[in-house]
Parts: C-alpha cells; structure tokens; sequence
C-alpha cells in the first residue's frame, strides 16, 4: 500500500515460478481516505479473504522502525505522522493515514510497518544530522521497485546496484540514492527542490517569517508553493495530464510549471552524483509519466547521461499503479520469507526496529522533546 496525497494505491503479487505477477492493483482516492479511514483496512482484509494473502506492507509516513503492525505503540504510529495539537485539532488529511494505521494494527492482518530513509543503517550518520525527511516509507518502497528492476530486468548484480530514484508526484518531488544495492541518501518532499504542490525545500528565512506571522502554523503550509502556484488558480491543483497539455497549446503558465518541475528533479538528480555515480537513473510517480516532462529532464542532465554513461529508464512492471505500491509488494514478498527475502536483507531493515524518525535531530534537542510530548500525549488519550 502506498498512501499518495491524490491516491491510495493498493497492490497484490502472487510468487510464481517466472518471478511475480499482479493479480490486484487499486487507487482509492486519498479525500476518501481522509473521511473514512476504514476503507484502508477493509480493502486490505478483503485481499486476504479473497487471494489467501499473507504479508502487508503498509505506508508507514515518516517510518516506524521494522515490526509487525500489531506490535506497534499509539505513540510510535503518532510519531510516523507527527502534527501539532493545533493540526489535530484542524484535521489535517494525515490524520487519515494515521487513523487507517491504528485499525491495520488493531485488526490483526498480517501487516507490516516499517522505517523511512532516516532509519536505514545505511546511510550515514552525518547525513541524517537534523534531518527528518531524507525519504519516508513510500519513497523506500519506490527504491525497493527500481532495485528489483534494476536486478531483474536490467541484469545488474546487486553489487552493481548504482541508481538514482527521483519521484515526481502530485504533490512533492523526491529522490534517493542507492549504491552497491542499499539506499545511501536521499531527498525527501520537504527536503527536495519545488515540487508540484509543495515548496520543498525552504529558504530558512521563509520559516522564521512564518513563524513570526503564523504562530503554531499548520503543516497545511508543506503543501503550499510549490510549482502549482505558478498557474494562480484555486487548490487543489489540475492534474499533471491537463497542466501538461495546457503547455503543449501554449499556455505560458503550464509551461511554466513544468520547467520547474523538470528543474527541480534535474537539480534533485545532479546533488546526489555527490554520494553515487549512477549507472541508471529512474524517473517515478504520477508526474513522470508525462512525456513532456520526461524529456524537459533528460534536456536538463543530457551532460550527466554522457559522463556517467547511464540513462534514464522507469521500472518495468505490469502493475499500472504507483511505483512504490509495487515496492511495498514486493517488499511484503521478502518479509513473507519469499522470492525476494533479499530484498529487506540487503536494505538491513531489521536493523531499524526501536528507532524513530526524529531520532537525528539535534539542534536544540527538538528530536528527544518531540518524542517524550507525543509520547505523554499518546498516554493520555
């Protein structure tokens, strides 16, 4: 399961003797989601009722460390999609995701939670100091899909696993880089270049502003500024196949957005040639899936394609969803002891288990404060 800000996308593979095939993919809108979280867990108890499924991968926000989701505490679940009481109190639409959680770990289904990029071992440390969103537990599950590409359809040896994975979504743009087969850094949403919806990353002095002007101001903000701001009109936003073909007509405002957006990546891609030399480079999410802007990118790293003699490719699987439902899949087909146990092996993922995604924020001990107050919260309720 991937939980998008558009859609919540749902996959089901079955082992076979060729490899995996897709025998259920669905999108549930997220504003469903939001009203009724239920219809998470009832979509997954049916997959179990109806095709004996035995593991679940779950998007666990900003991650919990590796565990059955029946194990999991309120307060870690609370700290995976961490909001202000000021946020909960407004009903910010990751409460959806956080309310679908709890059901998943109350129900008993074989389901898994797991860790965001921050939580992996690794990554080094001096790479996660003061960061939170180097990746959540979606953008894995999209790592997890090009991995497999890359071994099982490219014919790279896990060794030789040197990719880069740059998603471009409905609201954020991300991306990870992987070398030798294990994820060594990334770019989260809030931490990337502008995405369609949110900002990314943020001038710092933009964040002291707000919190002069909007005190206790809402996480709503995250999903404000980004690429979408350019066309001026009401949100939610138009989706990337009209923006798309607003340009192709010549509106100046759609092209607008997706030079930005091809912008964005390009400099998301270009910043982690630092930690890997790609041989691949994969272009995710709902945005990437528009030619245009597939090639407004490769314009943009035409001369990195060149130095590095790589290219760009996208995952090659049946699924018609997102990419990283395909990943939580596959990943659930490791948990499970399966064809791909390799998978969550290579990435260490057990290791994770008792860490929290603000475990590395140091500055001014805001990480420890965070956990203890929604710790002691999650008691009292």
């Amino acid at each position: 399961m991937d939980s998008g800000t558009y859609t919540v996308d749902i996959v089901a593979i079955e082992e076979r003797v060729e490899g995996v095939a897709v025998i259920h993919e669905e999108a549930i809108p997220r504003s469903r989601v939001v009203e009724n979280p239920a219809l998470v867990q009832e979509a997954l108890q049916r997959l179990v009722d109806e095709y004996g499924v035995s593991s679940i991968v779950m998007s666990s926000g900003y991650g919990v460390g590796l565990k059955p989701a029946k194990e999991a505490e309120p307060w870690e679940i609370n700290v995976a999609t961490f909001i202000h009481p000021g946020d909960e109190a407004r009903g910010l639409r990751i409460l959806g995701l956080r309310r679908a959680m709890r059901l998943v770990a109350e129900s008993g289904l074989p389901a898994w939670f797991t860790p965001g990029v921050v939580q992996l071992p690794t990554v080094p440390l001096h790479r996660k100091l003061d960061r939170i969103d180097l990746g959540t537990s979606d953008k894995l599950y999209t790592a997890v899909a090009a991995i497999w590409d890359a071994v099982e359809n490219r014919g790279l040896a896990i060794d030789e696993v040197d990719i880069i994975v740059a998603e471009i979504g409905y609201a954020y743009t991300a991306a990870l880089a992987v070398k030798a087969g294990v994820v060594v850094d990334g770019h989260g949403g809030t931490m990337s270049h502008r995405g369609y919806m949110g900002a990314g990353l943020w001038d710092a002095e933009v964040a002291y502003l707000a919190a002069w002007l909007e005190p206790r101001y809402s996480k709503e903000l995250l999903f404000r500024g980004g690429a979408a701001e350019l066309l001026e009109e009401e949100y939610p936003p138009p989706p990337p196949e009209e923006v798309a073909q607003r340009a192709e007509q010549g509106d100046e405002r759609a092209e607008a957005v997706i030079d930005a957006l091809a912008e964005a990546a390009a400099k998301d891609i270009l910043a982690l040639t630092a930690v890997v030399k790609p041989r691949l480079i994969y272009l995710a999410g709902r945005w990437a899936r528009i030619p245009l802007l597939r090639s407004r990118v490769a314009e943009r790293i035409s001369h990195l394609l060149d130095a590095f003699d790589a290219e760009i490719v996208e995952v090659s699987a049946t699924a018609r969803a997102k990419e990283a439902a395909f990943g939580a899949a596959l990943l659930a087909n490791g948990l499970a002891g399966g064809r791909y146990s390799w998978i969550p092996e290579r990435l260490r993922l057990k290791e994770t288990r008792g860490t929290t995604p603000l475990d590395w924020v140091r500055l001014a001990g805001l990480g420890e404060r965070a956990v203890q107050q929604i710790r002691r919260r999650s008691q009292a309720l």
